[in-house]
């Protein structure tokens, strides 16, 4: 027997941060921002958080002891982090986000306008963190500073200039 997972999901990005938003049902939601840590400079290792055994052969990162992540603003803090990409020399990705499942969210009513609100001021705050975070160029793959190219803000897709000088 199986059954069908009825969870909407919508990816993003916003300033070079890429995110994902799931609805599970009625007020039930999540979101995540995916941080590449090739793309932070100095820092990225704070990030990369050291694993601890837990129950069932499973693995709990001790997030909430992060101040970089703690520093995040998150809708009631962040309750979720995860090593997506990384290992076997594979650049470094992790997972963190929130969700709205807590007792005093209960009687409220979010909107997907609501939590897209959410995803950029968390997104914001984390470039306050990391005010340097690296574009990703969609033409050559290289990774940039925001001045050495143009972000279209409608797609968020990022142009080095580099990439188109070589395309004139």
């Amino acid at each position: 027997m199986f059954e069908e997972n009825m969870t909407r999901r919508w990816f993003g990005s916003h300033d070079g941060v890429t995110f994902e938003i799931n609805n599970f049902g009625e007020n039930d939601w999540t979101y995540y921002l995916y941080l590449e840590l090739n793309r932070i400079p100095d820092i990225s290792e704070l990030f990369w958080l050291k694993g601890e055994p837990y129950e069932k052969g499973r693995v709990f990162y001790s997030y909430n002891n992060s101040e970089e992540i703690q520093a995040i603003d998150f809708h009631c803090g962040c309750t979720w982090y995860s090593k997506e990409r990384g290992f076997d020399g594979e650049n470094k990705s992790v997972k963190i986000g929130c969700d709205y499942s807590h007792i005093w969210d209960e009687n409220c009513t979010y909107t997907m306008e609501d939590i897209r609100r959410d995803v950029i001021r968390s997104i914001e705050s984390f470039k306050v963190l990391v005010p340097k975070y690296k574009y990703w160029c969609q033409g050559n793959g290289g990774l940039y500073d925001l001045a050495d190219g143009e972000l279209n803000e409608e797609t968020g897709k990022f142009i080095s200039n580099e990439w188109r000088k070589e395309k004139l």
